[in-house]
């Protein structure tokens, strides 16, 4: 839901939206939802059903992601997306094989991972100025889940030594990131700024 809003931000702050967008905007959701379901996917023992399930539904979601890009064809975004999620796919890989380094690193290594091919799709259509917004609440948003135990950040990233003091320095960074970057956006209708602090503290009613 929150990649959702995020992707469509600029549509639901009236930019220009062309049906073009729209389908690129559909095939960047594909690709998150076959991050989803590849992430649910036990690595040590892909054998039920279920498991066989969740890696067919991902494939299928990443056939999705590449015909509808190939039909418009926008191949500077076609490359983009491709570029990153390869470095996405690499990013996960180094933070599950070793400890981040340092709460900048993994704040970086997280917001990639969160926000990275939302973000392609601003820079390619014009809507940069979404972008930093984007990065830091998808980030802050998972940082919160990670606080929580939320059980589906936990089945990718229980392994992982991220430490929980990390965990509370990266909220307490992004939280004050987050509001300088909205009291400086004038740019977005007031709606959605609240629709962004709602986001941003899920669970835990904290406002920011």
């Amino acid at each position: 839901e929150a990649k959702a809003f995020f992707l469509l931000l600029p549509m639901l702050n009236n930019e220009e939206w062309t049906s073009e967008l729209n389908i690129s905007a559909i095939a960047v959701g594909a690709v998150h939802a076959a991050f989803d379901m590849h992430d649910r996917v036990d690595i040590l023992d892909a054998t039920s059903k279920e498991q066989q399930l969740m890696v067919l539904s991902g494939d299928h979601f990443s056939g999705n992601h590449y015909r509808l890009l190939s039909s418009i064809p926008d191949f500077r975004l076609i490359t983009a997306m491709s570029e990153m999620i390869g470095y996405i796919n690499e990013t996960k890989t180094d933070l599950l094989m070793e400890a981040s380094d340092g709460v900048e690193s993994l704040i970086d290594s997280m917001i990639s991972i969160e926000s990275g091919c939302i973000v392609e799709f601003q820079k390619r259509y014009g809507f940069t100025s979404y972008s930093k917004i984007t990065e830091t609440a998808l980030g802050l948003i998972w940082f919160f889940r990670k606080l929580m135990k939320d059980p589906e950040v936990e089945q990718v990233w229980s392994g992982n030594r991220i430490k929980k003091a990390d965990v509370e320095d990266a909220i307490s960074v992004l939280t004050s990131r987050l509001k300088k970057q909205l009291a400086e956006a004038g740019f977005l209708t007031p709606f959605l700024r609240q629709e962004i602090h709602r986001f941003a503290a899920p669970l835990l009613g904290r406002p920011i």
